[in-house]
């Protein structure tokens, strides 16, 4: 079995073992207590907010998606009073949602999205119990002082916690290490983990006076800032679709190594995450991989060797700034003057060693050996060894034909 599936198993076993602690729970004495009418219409309303929110969530290129809906789980948890009524609503939501909306969806992502969820929620109602219990279907909408530190912290704690379970699985799933994924997630969407932290707080603190009204609120701001990602996103699509222009007229130019390029820096990143390249740095690293060879379009002929240097081609366009240290690395072989950060040499190392590969097995060439082993001698012992396990991870991974290669070129993350 799959580490990924054991993951998956534990969070449901923990999720039904927590739930049943915590539902055989009896009703503290300072819980709000509500009409079954009631109780029902606030479980379908959240139920709703759920729907829409999960019908809204943002698919990132490889094919996961943005949640936007765990500040209204969290909220979920406290305001139901009862655990396994707010686990159920979350449960049925999300399975309404994948119903709708089956894009990107799998078995084991919906079991794993609902038992994470299920176990957060049991716990944070069990949390709440033991030491702030009148926060449970609150109706006083005065809250004192260690009651709303209680909520901000749990809305902290669930938040964070619900991120790491996922990235641990994400990280298993697709054989990434996770402080590269984690650091990635951090990285791309931390101001979104810290807006959602402060819409949960306030989702639970604004039911007692606005009910309805406040869940109205909470989605609206959940909305809003789904849509800032969203347009975030698309801002670096189009920077991506440049990207593959300028990369194109390479293929343009020299028939013979078309999608040389792209191939390389496929390969190029799948090393770097294995490595721990995330976020800028590994994206920087694609970038150089993509334009390695720009410098080619001064030559006269397509095997002549090149007239000008890549990084000095590149050096106006403001974007691909980052990569223009790892591509004086490649123009200057290695050179000491042009090699002193890691970061880059490690970049143009891998760079050097993968384009030497694919032309080996697309155009039976042998460039590029000699380039890689200048630039892996500036290297300390110990990172050159540990980087070149990872480019035989990849050359084994290329020739088992492994599909997770075929989704590389689409580096930008």
């Amino acid at each position: 079995m799959r580490a990924s599936r054991v993951v998956v198993l534990a969070q449901v076993v923990a999720a039904i073992t927590v739930l049943v602690y915590a539902s055989m729970l009896p009703t503290p004495p300072g819980a709000g207590v509500l009409l079954a009418w009631e109780t029902a219409a606030v479980a379908a309303a959240i139920g709703s907010a759920l729907l829409v929110l999960g019908f809204f969530n943002v698919w990132l290129p490889r094919g996961d998606a943005v949640d936007t809906t765990v500040a209204v789980a969290f909220a979920a948890g406290l305001l139901l009073g009862h655990p396994l009524l707010a686990s159920g609503v979350v449960v049925l939501a999300r399975c309404a949602t994948v119903a709708i909306k089956p894009r990107g969806h799998t078995l084991e992502s919906v079991v794993e999205q609902t038992a994470r969820r299920t176990l957060l929620i049991a716990c944070a109602y069990a949390a709440a119990y033991w030491f702030a219990p009148s926060v449970l279907f609150h109706l006083d909408p005065r809250l004192t002082w260690p009651e709303l530190a209680f909520v901000a912290i749990s809305a902290i704690v669930f938040i964070i916690v619900d991120a790491l379970i996922e990235q641990t699985h994400a990280s298993l799933a697709a054989g990434i290490p996770f402080v590269s994924l984690l650091s990635g997630l951090l990285r791309l969407q931390g101001w979104m983990l810290a807006a959602e932290m402060s819409t949960a707080v306030l989702a639970v603190v604004m039911f007692p006076a606005l009910r309805y009204w406040g869940l109205l609120v909470t989605v609206a701001l959940l909305l809003v800032m789904r849509q800032s990602f969203a347009l975030l996103l698309e801002v670096r699509a189009s920077y991506t679709a440049t990207v593959e222009v300028l990369a194109r007229s390479l293929d343009a130019y020299d028939p013979g190594r078309r999608g040389h390029g792209e191939r390389v820096a496929g390969m190029v990143a799948h090393a770097g995450r294995l490595v721990g390249f995330q976020g800028r740095a590994l994206e920087n690293m694609t970038y150089a991989a993509l334009f390695h060879d720009v410098g080619r379009l001064g030559a006269d002929e397509a095997d002549e060797a090149p007239t000008m240097e890549s990084a000095h081609v590149l050096s106006g366009v403001g974007f691909l700034s980052g990569a223009i240290p790892i591509l004086q690395v490649l123009d200057s072989a290695g050179d000491v003057e042009t090699s002193l950060d890691e970061e880059a040499l490690i970049g143009a190392y891998l760079i050097a060693a993968f384009s030497a590969l694919d032309s080996d097995i697309n155009t039976g060439g042998r460039e590029g050996r000699e380039l890689a082993r200048s630039i892996g001698t500036r290297l300390y012992s110990a990172t050159r060894k540990n980087v070149d396990r990872v480019i035989q991870r990849v050359e084994q991974d290329m020739s088992e034909g492994n599909p997770r290669l075929a989704q590389l070129a689409d580096v930008v993350q």
